[in-house]
């Protein structure tokens, strides 16, 4: 199999949707030898938050001198970056390796019966050869969905299990209240410390289960401007590129989770620390582009706690420039709560249809937006409103709404 057919192959995965349970995934993992437990982990789960908190464990910890391997899903500007070892991602000659396979194992669980993994489970099992076969001292996993059954908690006993902010999402499946919510994610706490901060009453009433849970301190924030942010955590002082006051929090985590490693025998310096969180960066997180004299904002904002954030950076860093929101989501998604808190700082807002077949239509959303502000135009592609945008009178464009826009986003502006 080349790159292309195995990325084409994955593509078509998608299609068959997604199944939340552990039974397949722990099948197609004994097919393929096992090789989580040749594997120790760091494991993520929340509703906000998980890929920065990633970035920022993983880079301390290869600062430290660890071989380090990162697993996040999905990913934005391309395939391959859902696989990475010392923040590299996977060469495209080992995707069409470990894709071929999953897939001649999946083919197998097809003729003889059983039942068929999910391209998110495929994915899973392909992390786990890669980073065994790369020799990783540790693996750092960003859960998909959820935690108790999601794909990621098939693996065996953890080092630390790290829990981020915890808001509505996805509640369909892990369910109406912020208790059952967290409950679905605390399940990933397998006889290990758990790192997390403290969270509104219903929250830390569901973590409560853990044995061993670490809360954080607050971060104290020094200086913040359009070019990053100092702190103060536990008498130490960071600097981090991201934007962001919550970002503090993420990072928190990262640092206590470090922390954490240290007492298990790890060898995690201050300076590892303070180089760890410096040297982190993680892309479609109010991610800064400026191009032709225009500065553009891409941020993965899918719910109304992310818009909540990216309306008060905004605010706080940006409140001197015009806005124009290039703006589309999934159907599923709880699009007038994201308006809720976007739609009071838009000048304008040119809205598009997501690349999926869950995205709303762009005048479906229109609809939806010309209520917050009548200067609102619908696009027929991501690029037509990438170059309206360039047009406009605002000086600051924001792409938000879904991480699915923004690769193609940040094509189009490349090329202005």
């Amino acid at each position: 199999m080349l790159y292309s057919q195995a990325v084409e192959y994955m593509s078509q995965m998608e299609k068959f949707g997604s199944v939340y349970g552990l039974d397949t995934v722990k099948s197609l993992l004994h097919r393929l030898g096992n090789p989580q437990n040749s594997l120790k982990f760091i494991h993520i789960a929340g509703t906000n938050g998980k890929g920065s908190t990633s970035c920022f464990i993983s880079n301390i910890l290869i600062s430290s001198g660890y071989k380090v391997g990162t697993f996040n899903s999905p990913s934005v500007f391309g395939y391959n970056e859902r696989f990475l070892i010392d923040g590299r991602p996977i060469d495209d000659e080992s995707v069409a390796k470990y894709v071929s396979a999953v897939a001649d194992e999946r083919q197998r669980m097809k003729d003889q019966g059983a039942n068929l993994p999910t391209a998110f489970e495929l994915e899973f099992a392909i992390a786990m050869l890669y980073f065994k076969d790369s020799g990783c001292d540790i693996a750092v996993l960003e859960c998909g969905l959820g935690g108790r059954l999601d794909a990621t908690n098939a693996i065996p006993d953890k080092e630390i299990a790290v829990i981020t902010s915890i808001s509505y999402d996805h509640t369909a499946i892990l369910g109406n209240t912020l208790g059952e919510i967290a409950a679905e994610k605390a399940a990933i706490v397998k006889d290990c410390p758990l790192v997390t901060f403290r969270q509104c009453e219903e929250v830390m009433h569901a973590l409560s289960s853990a044995k061993n849970i670490i809360l954080c301190d607050e971060a104290t924030l020094l200086n913040a401007d359009r070019n990053g942010q100092t702190f103060e955590y536990k008498g130490c002082v960071y600097n981090t590129r991201q934007l962001g006051k919550y970002q503090l929090q993420n990072c928190s985590l990262a640092i206590e989770c470090a922390l954490q490693l240290r007492k298990k025998g790890y060898r995690i310096s201050d300076q590892n620390i303070i180089d760890g969180v410096a040297n982190s960066l993680w892309k479609g997180r109010l991610q800064k582009v400026e191009q032709n004299g225009k500065l553009y904002i891409l941020d993965g904002t899918h719910n109304p706690d992310g818009a909540r954030a990216l309306s008060e950076e905004l605010q706080a860093n940006f409140s001197d420039e015009k806005k124009c929101f290039v703006f589309g989501m999934f159907a599923d998604k709880d699009v007038d709560g994201v308006l809720s808190h976007i739609g009071k700082i838009a000048d304008e807002f040119l809205t598009v249809k997501p690349p999926s077949a869950r995205g709303l239509s762009q005048n479906a959303m229109l609809d939806k937006c010309i209520a917050y502000n009548r200067n609102s135009i619908a696009c027929d592609s991501i690029s037509q409103a990438i170059r309206k945008a360039e047009q406009s009178q605002c000086s600051l464009v924001v792409i938000c709404g879904s991480l699915s826009l923004l690769k193609d986003a940040l094509e189009t502006i490349n090329t202005l």
